[in-house]
């Protein structure tokens, strides 16, 4: 299955790579044939003209200056054509890869935002950023060894062999069997190193992954007094990938260059063996020894550019495949063919009978989480969310803003099935606050009006007033152009909660989730923000969960979760009498849990 998935990936990097030629068809022209015409005007063109002079030097026993200037002129002539090929080349070469990149790389952001919610669960952020980053970057390796490497020498190789068939069909016949041998005694050597190569890609991932997780984890790696054994744990990946980086390098060293070495000195003096031998049997002149060795010479460089040919166009392809690969099986969590947008005629949150299982790291669910599970919540009311942790809270939440989807059943928000609508729209209605909120390494201002972009500067103000975070923010010295950092660490816990809010006040929408958005807020600051929510709260559905039961207190219900199934439902008051799991909870929180 693994080794089908890799085939698929590396046959849509192809695609993905081949297809910025096909956009750009008269820049692939350009860059491609031109340097190949370039090389042939200086490097082939010039000792077929030496080759003549000699001859005529030769034949008429002197050397006149007068009698060469006109070849001399030529061969300057098709010399600066041949350099102009050559610019003009890497010019239309230079702005393919600029346009392929750039498709390229909105193509890699594109897909990365088409993944659900488990996907960015999975994954390493370091480990996703790099291999996006070598997927659009490694195609400026592609082409430049297709042009400069494949098509710049497969042009002169013909040229040289239409040249030498003039003089001998031996020479030429030589030549082509020497280049066959020595690709095929390069071939298996190059596809052992191929293993070393890949090996050694995968450990520069699992280096990169780790070394954006110790960062990203920072405070805790300190806080714990970690920091000894994060070096050690990291030397040991930094060992793993120097070490296979070597045996890759070595390979190379000890097995291809050692063959080829070889060939590409046998290849020549074969050659111009033969040339001396025609020279003598059928009295070829001086000139064409001399152009027999130059072409040899040229063409079998082609001995050290099979491994850069072979390794260069494997590394990029197989990088770009390591990108792909995350993308050959479709979303979980998908819009359906022609999904509309949706209508929400209200703010009602419906569960139909409902069935959801979670999933394992090999895609096999798990027994069912929720089972025939039963809700309806009208049109503004303010439901709490309660129970132990594990209890399906947060599940109930991420199901309504579709991150995971359901296994049977349905979900209707507004009178409309989740399912048949946009999740973009979906969650356009929905505006969400979780227990942990991130921000953007961008100012203040702008991660506020992140859901509405078009905000003017007194909505924001506004927002965050009623988040009771602008009394914090008017102190900063640059106020709301103030940048939070990556993740919003310049901001404390507190702070980036009430920044959260007074996005989700100001992005708006029928319904309101709540994913314990008080719960860095000290008790004042909770106090304040409760009035904002209030309002808020006012003409919206809301659902809130909160472990602090003093916070949803006064909602229109409260909901008890346990194990995925509501086990108690009414108000604070009704539950307080039943004596259940709601009543033992609270009286934990308030004091009741100390027992004579």
């Amino acid at each position: 299955m693994k080794e089908n998935t890799t085939k698929l990936a590396i046959q849509l990097a192809v695609r993905d790579y081949l297809g910025q030629y096909k956009k750009h068809p008269w820049l692939f022209v350009g860059a491609f044939v031109l340097p190949a015409l370039g090389t042939i005007l200086v490097f082939f063109v010039p000792p077929l003209i030496l080759a003549r002079m000699i001859d005529a030097f030769t034949a008429q026993g002197f050397i006149s200056l007068s009698s060469a200037l006109p070849k001399i002129a030529l061969m300057a002539g098709l010399w600066l054509l041949g350099e102009a090929f050559w610019r003009i080349g890497i010019h239309a070469m230079n702005r393919l890869i600029e346009l392929g990149c750039r498709s390229l790389a909105s193509t890699a952001f594109k897909r990365l935002q088409s993944r659900d919610y488990d996907f960015y669960a999975n994954h390493f952020v370091g480990s996703l950023t790099k291999k996006a980053g070598s997927y659009f970057g490694n195609f400026v390796n592609f082409t430049q060894i297709l042009s400069f490497d494949v098509v710049t020498n497969l042009f002169p190789v013909l040229f040289a062999i239409i040249v030498l068939l003039k003089y001998s069909l031996w020479i030429p016949v030589v030549l082509l069997v020497a280049i066959g041998v020595g690709i095929a005694l390069a071939l298996p050597i190059i596809h052992k190193r191929s293993e070393y190569v890949i090996a050694r890609h995968h450990a520069s991932s699992r280096l990169s992954g780790r070394l954006s997780d110790v960062v990203t984890n920072m405070f805790t790696v300190k806080s714990f007094s970690q920091e000894v054994h994060e070096a050690r744990v990291y030397d040991e990946y930094v060992d793993d990938f120097t070490s296979k980086q070597r045996k890759a390098s070595d390979f190379q060293n000890l097995h291809l260059d050692t063959v080829m070495s070889p060939m590409y000195v046998i290849t020549n003096m074969l050659g111009l063996s033969m040339a001396i031998l025609l020279a003598q049997t059928n009295g070829l002149e001086v000139g064409v020894l001399i152009l027999v060795f130059s072409y040899f010479s040229q063409v079998t460089r082609i001995f050290w550019t099979i491994n850069n040919v072979y390794r260069g166009i494997e590394s990029s392809v197989t990088e770009a495949a390591e990108f792909n690969e995350m993308f050959i099986d479709e979303p979980k969590v998908q819009d359906i063919p022609h999904a509309r947008e949706i209508q929400a005629k209200d703010g009602s949150i419906v569960f139909d009978h409902v069935h959801f299982s979670y999933q394992n790291n090999q895609g096999e669910s798990s027994d069912s989480f929720l089972r025939d599970f039963n809700l309806v919540i009208p049109s503004k009311q303010k439901v709490g969310l309660v129970g132990p942790s594990g209890g399906g809270k947060t599940t109930i939440t991420k199901l309504i803003l579709r991150f995971i989807d359901i296994d049977a059943g349905a979900i209707r928000v507004g009178g409309d099935s989740i399912g048949e609508v946009r999740q973009s729209s979906l969650r356009q209605v929905v505006s969400y606050v979780p227990q942990e909120p991130l921000l953007f390494h961008r100012s203040l201002y702008e991660n506020i009006a992140y859901g509405k972009p078009d905000a003017t500067m007194d909505s924001v103000i506004e927002a965050s007033k009623l988040a009771h975070a602008h009394d914090f923010i008017k102190d900063l010295p640059q106020g709301y152009d103030t940048m939070v950092g990556e993740r919003g660490i310049k901001l404390s816990g507190g702070q980036r909660q009430r920044v959260a809010i007074a996005r989700a006040i100001l992005k708006g929408g029928d319904i309101l989730v709540l994913d314990e958005a008080t719960s860095a807020l000290d008790s004042e600051s909770e106090k304040y923000i409760q009035q904002g929510l209030w309002e808020l709260m006012k003409d919206k559905t809301a659902l809130v969960i909160a472990h602090r039961l003093s916070t949803i207190k006064h909602l229109d219900r409260i909901l008890v979760l346990d194990k995925g199934v509501i086990v108690e439902d009414g108000t604070h008051e009704e539950l307080i009498k039943q004596k259940g799991l709601y009543a033992k909870l609270w009286g934990h929180q308030s004091g009741e849990f100390l027992e004579d």
